[in-house]
């Protein structure tokens, strides 16, 4: 398992009003998606991302698509992003 860094950060809101979180790679993501996503729904986008970052995670695929999936996951949520 190594690192996945993206060549362009994303900046999404979090849970606490008024906070940003800038994720620049894969494990971030993951963890993110996993543990603070300030959504209420999981569509179905959300869980290809879910999916997605696990396999990259484990070098299955590469950080590029993982992030693609990331974003599309935070569009589909509503989810704020600050900076893409």
């Amino acid at each position: 398992m190594t690192q996945q860094l993206w060549s362009k950060p994303i900046t999404v809101e979090t849970r606490k009003p008024g906070q940003r979180l800038t994720i620049a790679n894969t494990e971030t993501a993951t963890y993110y998606l996993l543990r603070n996503w300030p959504a209420k729904s999981h569509g179905i986008a959300f869980k290809n991302a879910k999916r997605t970052l696990i396999s990259a995670h484990e070098g299955h695929v590469e950080a590029l698509v993982a992030r693609a999936a990331f974003l599309a996951a935070l569009e589909e949520s509503g989810i704020q992003i600050f900076e893409a």
